[in-house]
């Protein structure tokens, strides 16, 4: 049994330079037992506390409005446990224009290409159930069943896997899954790699782009 779970950073706004991202990430975090694991931002707000590192005002941890140190806390304890991370970067200025015309489907696509290539390099087995869990990137409940439905038809038929959209204060990897997506994103964006060494070690699959 294995559990991915997703998040991504970044935007995939096109209509202002200034204030849209070059880059969206789309990250995940791949783990075998999630028992072992389960109590990583248990231990972190216990950190956090007993450091005295005052948290922001957020239902749960956004590595963008947490202290640094907190979010090095979060990627040392996950580089630490028993997971893998994959990433797809797109650089947004080299898509197409259909693309960028329809926003919703370039992120299907793309969610689905690094799901393929999970699976095309045995990331993902066969013989084992799989859970993708997505972090409920939309309001609006037609998007996210369109983007389940999108994920169920394209993957193979063989890959025993579930999806669910679900929220990050109800699945706390999902909120680790957080600050992991949001070093990477820091090391395309502004080419800055101090918190993406910390977790470095854990990435096992990094791509840019796709066709």
């Amino acid at each position: 049994m294995s559990y991915i779970y997703m998040d991504e950073s970044g935007d995939l706004g096109f209509n202002d330079y200034e204030l849209n991202s070059k880059f969206f990430i789309i990250t995940f975090l791949i783990a075998n037992n999630e028992k072992e694991i389960s109590n990583v931002m248990k231990n972190l707000y216990k950190w956090m506390e007993g450091k005295k590192v005052r948290r922001k005002k957020s239902a749960f941890f956004h590595a963008n409005q947490e202290w640094k140190a907190s979010v090095k806390r979060a990627l040392d304890l996950a580089s630490r446990r028993d997971i893998r991370v994959v990433s797809l970067a797109l650089q947004k200025d080299i898509l197409s224009w259909k693309d960028k015309e329809n926003i919703h489907s370039l992120y299907n696509k793309a969610v689905w290409y690094l799901l393929e290539q999970c699976e095309k390099r045995n990331y993902l087995t066969y013989k084992d159930k799989h859970y993708f869990i997505a972090s409920r990137k939309e309001t609006k409940r037609q998007l996210n069943e369109n983007f389940i439905s999108y994920l169920e038809s394209s993957h193979s038929d063989l890959l025993d896997i579930d999806i669910i959209i679900d929220n990050p204060s109800q699945v706390k990897w999902l909120e680790l899954v957080d600050p992991i997506s949001f070093a990477i994103y820091q090391k395309y964006e502004y080419w800055d790699l101090e918190l993406y060494s910390v977790i470095k070690n854990k990435i096992i699959l990094e791509l840019q782009n796709f066709n």
